[in-house]
């Protein structure tokens, strides 16, 4: 058996009949099987087509009567023929980012490639390309304010293009930040993905903080049928992630929020943040996090409103001045409070994380394998889905997608696609 046959077939195993699984549901993989990993289907080509919607929630107090407009852009990028028919993949980037991060990577190019003719290896084109190219349409998502058609400015001065192609005075921009929720964001997403793929199932790969809206859509009527939980370097509901930062983090709710207890504020990205953040590793060949930033900076916002932050992160402590500052009922905040683990009840869950991610799998850890955050979050899961399965990936970062060998990612995901899930 070649060396890409018996990694598929050991990784397969251990999905589906726990073969080779340690820690109750965890798969260590082996580098030299995670790079000889073989593609699941046959490459073929895809389509790419923009896709752009409207909604408008929470009013102007600039503007009499009105409520905000926001825009939430996104690429559908559609197989010439489904490998899995009527199955498609939501990824919606964390903070900072937008969809380029999931269709091209810092060092290649930025294009879509003709995958069946070139080397998926070369061809450093971003995850959501391979998954395409594997016969799964994919809808690449922008959060409001996170796309602009145009070059970013320079990073402290660039502002989110709330409606696409306008940039807001800072008396909208204090105003819009002040309502910047994840309820909003939910409804933009919705509207996009019903408009654009209404007949398909689906699986939602959030990375980091858009992790919390696959436990949130369903519950919020979404009307397509969600097929599982799906991710790298995914997050967790916010409830479940304060239960984590109690048990693992020692320093007082206040603290971590004091930060973010302006609310109305945009968090910028530096090349000094991320070295800090841990997001820095052996598999990035680009080279240092200043040319990251150098290659990125033109497409990637580099900034994440306080609100989301301050949501995502369960920062709670901070609710009545969230409430002061918004002016909006309860049921409009914090709602990543909101998800509920029994709709996992009969789904399946895959998640992959990397060896060298700090937040989901370094943090905690030197409190004993349970306060790894990721661990944390699946052993909660297991309560209520009807299977779990983890894959640690040596060599990765928090932003392995974006790294060499990114192509087998999206090899692991597919496979666990059509072998692991149930049939959709």
């Amino acid at each position: 058996m070649s060396n890409s046959a018996e990694a598929a077939r050991k990784f397969i195993a251990a999905l589906n009949r726990g073969e080779g699984l340690r820690d109750d549901f965890i798969y260590y993989q082996d580098w030299d099987d995670f790079t000889a990993f073989p593609d699941p289907f046959p490459r073929r080509t895809f389509s790419v087509k923009e896709a752009e919607e409207t909604i408008a929630r929470y009013p102007d107090p600039e503007r009499p009567n009105a409520l905000f407009r926001w825009d939430v852009h996104g690429r559908l990028l559609t197989p010439e023929k489904e490998s899995l028919p009527g199955t498609a993949i939501v990824m919606i980037h964390g903070g900072a980012a937008n969809e380029c991060e999931f269709l091209f990577t810092p060092d290649g190019p930025e294009e879509f490639a003709d995958l069946p003719k070139v080397s998926p290896t070369a061809a450093r084109v971003g995850v959501a390309q391979h998954i395409a190219s594997l016969g799964i349409p994919v809808l690449a998502v922008s959060l409001p304010g996170h796309y602009s058609r145009k070059p970013w400015p320079p990073i402290p001065e660039r502002r989110p293009e709330f409606v696409i192609g306008e940039v807001p005075s800072e008396r909208e921009l204090n105003n819009r930040l002040a309502v910047y929720t994840f309820r909003m964001c939910l409804e933009a997403v919705k509207k996009l993905v019903e408009t654009h793929l209404p007949r398909h199932n689906l699986y939602i790969w959030g990375h980091s903080t858009g992790g919390e809206y696959f436990y949130l859509m369903e519950q919020y009527g979404l009307k397509n049928r969600l097929l599982g939980g799906l991710g790298f370097g995914t997050g967790m509901p916010a409830w479940l992630r304060k239960e984590w930062d109690l048990a693992a983090d020692e320093k007082p709710p206040e603290e971590r929020a004091a930060r973010f207890a302006a609310v109305v504020g945009l968090s910028r990205r530096s090349p000094k943040g991320y070295a800090k953040s841990g997001y820095v590793g052996p598999n990035q060949p680009w080279g240092s996090v200043e040319r990251w930033f150098e290659l990125e900076n033109h497409r990637r916002p580099q900034f994440k409103p306080y609100l989301q932050d301050i949501e995502h992160s369960a920062h709670d402590v901070l609710r009545d001045e969230v409430k002061k500052k918004s002016r909006l009922p309860d049921d409009e905040l914090f709602i990543t409070f909101n998800a509920d683990l029994r709709r996992l009840h009969g789904k399946r869950v895959f998640h992959i994380v990397g060896e060298f991610d700090k937040g989901h799998w370094g943090d905690g850890a030197d409190k004993g394998l349970g306060f790894r955050r990721e661990v944390f979050a699946l052993r909660r899961f297991v309560e209520h889905a009807a299977a779990v399965r983890m894959t640690v990936v040596p060599r990765l970062t928090h932003y392995g997608h974006v790294e060499s060998h990114n192509e087998r990612l999206a090899n692991l995901m597919v496979t666990a696609m059509r072998d692991y899930f149930p049939a959709g």
